[in-house]
């Protein structure tokens, strides 16, 4: 036996592992598991969390056990369970998304295909460093993950190297859908689940994944999993990570990560993606980098600073003031506001923004000072309260300089 011999042998081997371990995953992700009764009344009760002050969820929810049997039935019977979609737009951050929420009914089937067909084939399969919609992964992730990677590299070069940040442009409206289906036919054995999911991407029209579908969300996050490992595999940069249409790769060569992209751009061609020229590009290490809406950079001792970007900043202190003014018109009331503003301090407290934290205090209590006299005490937080979590002594989070950004937010 020669040495091309030896290695189709292993070859061999190595596929017919992947084929046991590939068929032991699945072998339980069937339509019968999908349409078993247990599952789809927990899928109902997981899917009203948070919307039980729906009409629509009510009416579901009080007999769910006959809604339940009448969707294992269509399922099984292989009836169409797509009953259109709700469609409207909303701005997020500046931005404006279309949304194609589907029924409440046809959500818990949804749910159901995802829980028990879609995550347990396709997940397995994504590489580590793909951090969006999986269990014990996220935003926080990304960024521990990304931080890693940067101490890696500061350890073997310094602050010498580059950054290509990647962006794909429209990326759930521009998904072509052969190429999700052949990763959904190749992830799955039952063809009926198979046929199923088929039909759901089909109804959401010639191209694209509309947002507010769960296998939609499943689907995005999988669809450039062959450049996942193109590039951890093929071209081997540094490293590399991608958080759903984000991502990056990191090394010591600005020719050799532009030569990257263009291999990437050739991927992408070929699953239907495109590439966003105006935030695609590579950067200087040393001149610091936004990613995930974070700016990002190193200090002269080779410390990892996240910062919250500008637009983050500015974007709070707009939504204050309009607060303010939709609790003075008996809009919203105060302890709407309180809910809201905390929920961005607790974000802003896992970031290295002590001072941008004090000057946001500073403006809420001015805003809503006197709201707070008539409203109650607890429409805001003691000062004394908000100055001990934001202590870099007792929240053990260091007080680091924010020059521009403190400065633009005390104005």
């Amino acid at each position: 036996m020669n040495s091309e011999q030896r290695r189709a042998a292993r070859r061999k081997r190595r596929e017919e592992r992947r084929a046991r371990a590939k068929a032991e995953r699945v072998k339980a992700c069937t339509l019968d598991t999908v349409a078993d009764l247990n599952s789809l009344c927990k899928a109902s009760k997981q899917a009203a969390g948070g919307v039980m002050w729906k009409s629509s969820t009510q009416r579901y929810m009080k007999d769910y056990l006959r809604n339940a049997v009448k969707s294992r039935n269509d399922l099984l019977e292989g009836r169409d369970i797509c009953r259109g979609f709700i469609r409207f737009d909303l701005w997020e951050r500046g931005k404006l998304r279309h949304i194609s929420a589907v029924h409440f009914p046809e959500r818990v089937i949804q749910k159901s295909l995802s829980q028990n067909a879609l995550v347990p084939a396709i997940v397995p399969t994504l590489i580590t460093a793909n951090s969006a919609n999986i269990k014990g992964r996220g935003t926080d992730y990304a960024l521990k993950l990304l931080k890693r990677h940067l101490a890696d590299h500061w350890r073997r070069h310094g602050r010498e190297g580059y950054i290509l940040l990647g962006d794909f442009s429209d990326y759930f409206a521009r998904i072509a859908h052969q190429p999700v289906k052949d990763q959904v036919a190749s992830a799955l054995l039952d063809p009926r689940v198979v046929a199923l999911e088929h039909r759901l991407i089909d109804a959401q029209g010639d191209v694209g994944l509309g947002l507010g579908s769960e296998p939609n969300q499943i689907c995005a996050v999988a669809h450039p999993n062959r450049i996942d490992h193109y590039v951890t595999e093929m071209l081997r940069p540094e490293s590399y990570g991608r958080y759903m249409d984000d991502f990056y790769l990191i090394h010591e060569s600005k020719e050799y990560l532009q030569v990257c992209l263009l291999l990437i751009g050739r991927k992408c061609a070929e699953l239907g993606i495109e590439l966003n020229p105006r935030k695609t590009r590579v950067v200087k290490l040393s001149r610091g980098f936004t990613w995930l809406k974070k700016r990002i950079f190193y200090t002269e001792t080779g410390r990892i600073v996240v910062k919250p970007c500008r637009d983050s900043i500015t974007r709070e202190r707009r939504k204050l003031k309009k607060m303010a003014r939709m609790v003075a018109d008996g809009v919203m009331t105060p302890e709407q506001v309180e809910r809201s503003y905390q929920s961005w301090r607790g974000g802003m407290k896992r970031l290295d923004a002590h001072r941008s934290v004090l000057a946001m205090d500073a403006l809420y209590h001015s805003l809503f000072e006197n709201l707070a006299r008539e409203g109650g005490a607890q429409c805001r937080p003691t000062r004394g309260t908000i100055q001990a979590e934001a202590s870099p002594r007792n929240s053990g989070e260091p007080a680091t300089q924010s020059s521009g950004l403190s400065e633009a937010a005390a104005k």
